[in-house]
């Protein structure tokens, strides 16, 4: 007894350090306590995982092989440390065939995905940038009907941005280890679905060579002050965690993207009918047989798989009439303009065949503008004063496309960024196939 009370003793006469060290005390218990939950949760995945690599295949099937393209330098370069620790052994006790390839450079896996054979599916382990570059590589290509089908992804979200992939896994707030880790089963489990994605097609070229080349995104596109603030972000590191914060305090008098001034024209929009949906049939032209032969019928006969058709929907004789008439409107002095897809948690509630077109308010001022900056950092909400359902739209921007010194004003497109240019914007509704669980089955937080 005397030992406690000349404990606690010692603790009132050092009130500073009694504090200190319970501080410290405190957080020691929290980690560990943390990490033994994080070890028990990775053991239950590990041990799923295994059963599944465990579990007989016929020996006329293929082994599973999925390439994984990884930038390092998401999440603030935690990315492969991340990745190897949540992700790459599930993937390996599943029997999976793992290929990892890191991106060096920006644009990179784009490429990879233009020629990407030789596969059972790609892996997106990055954040919304890395993503839409898959995608832009992937519908490119020139026979993007057949690899569509041959190529589903699957995300682990990496990234410092993961507005669309938290959207696709129905994650709300900062992805967890056990997000990551659910990811990677949907993808050993082979859990797919359909995704709606947006096309962005420039029409005017910056490029002399070719036409313009479309840009396909899941999430959303931003054009406006707030997202030329939070590109200013790294600028004021000193603040620390308080830049993201002080980002729009200073960026208030900077050159910003005040005045997002466009032309607009739109259709509303239409889930298919005669008028969008119209395919002409082409004959199939039966190759002639080759000539029998007697002694033909003592080999044996070699089977042929034909992959079955999915039942495909006759829009011939579905009307639309409002479907292609387009819409014209304008909007002047607005500060903040995006485009959204339903892979959006403030949109999800959309059909995958459209798009909402959001507008900020006009002649905001700087202390409007900081309230919400700091809003959209603090709730994770943005605040918009008007919005438009739409099927397409193309922007005509009215307003100065250069600062003040000379260089090109940008706009964000899943986190990559674009030279401010006229542009038309559509949803492909089941663009792609992707791994992704249920939103229900998933942790929210």
């Amino acid at each position: 007894m005397s030992r406690i009370v000349k404990f606690f003793g010692v603790l009132r006469r050092n009130p500073k350090k009694s504090i200190f060290f319970s501080a410290v005390l405190g957080y020691g218990i929290n980690y560990t306590n943390n990490k033994l939950e994080e070890n028990a949760m990775m053991r239950a995945f590990a041990e799923e995982a295994m059963k599944y690599g465990e579990y007989p295949q016929p020996l006329s099937s293929q082994p599973r092989h999925v390439t994984v393209l990884l930038n390092p330098a998401a999440a603030g370069g935690k990315g492969k440390t991340l990745y190897e620790r949540y992700c790459a052994p599930l993937l390996h006790l599943a029997g999976i065939k793992v290929a990892t390839v890191r991106t060096e450079h920006e644009g990179q896996a784009k490429d990879l995905m233009a020629i990407m054979e030789n596969t059972s599916a790609v892996v997106v382990a990055g954040g919304d940038g890395t993503l839409s570059e898959v995608l832009t590589g992937l519908l490119r290509r020139s026979d993007k009907k057949e690899a569509v089908q041959r190529l589903p992804l699957g995300v682990l979200p990496l990234g410092d941005t993961n507005s669309a992939t938290s959207a696709i896994l129905g994650i709300k707030g900062n992805p967890k280890p056990r997000h990551l880790a659910e990811a990677t089963m949907s993808i050993i489990h082979e859990i797919k679905r359909p995704l709606d994605v947006m096309e962005v097609t420039p029409i005017q070229s910056s490029d002399a060579d070719g036409p313009p080349k479309p840009v396909y995104a899941a999430s959303h596109l931003e054009w406006g002050a707030y997202r030329d603030a939070r590109e200013r972000n790294d600028a004021y590191w000193y603040w620390a965690s308080l830049k993201r914060y002080m980002t729009y305090v200073f960026s208030s008098y900077k050159d910003l993207s005040w005045d997002c001034s466009a032309d607009l024209e739109y259709s509303q929009p239409c889930s298919g009918c005669s008028i969008c949906r119209a395919v002409e049939k082409v004959e199939e032209v039966k190759k002639p047989e080759a000539p029998q032969r007697w002694w033909m019928a003592y080999l044996p006969r070699t089977k042929t798989f034909v992959a079955e058709d999915k039942e495909e929907i006759d829009y011939s004789n579905i009307i639309n009439e409002e479907c292609g008439i387009l819409q014209k409107t304008s909007i002047s002095n607005t500060c903040d303009v995006a485009v959204c897809t339903k892979n959006n948690h403030e949109t999800a509630d959309i059909p995958g065949y459209s798009l909402v077109l959001k507008m900020g308010p006009p002649d905001i001022g700087a202390f409007d503008f900081i309230k919400e900056g700091w809003s959209r950092e603090w709730n994770k909400i943005k605040n918009y004063t008007s919005e438009i359902t739409v099927g397409e739209i193309t922007i005509q921007p009215l307003g100065e496309t250069k600062n003040k010194k000379g260089e090109e004003r940008e706009f964000n497109i899943d986190s990559e960024s674009f030279e401010v240019r006229p542009m038309k914007i559509k949803a492909l509704p089941n663009a792609v196939t992707i791994f992704a669980p249920n939103p229900s089955t998933l942790s929210p937080t």
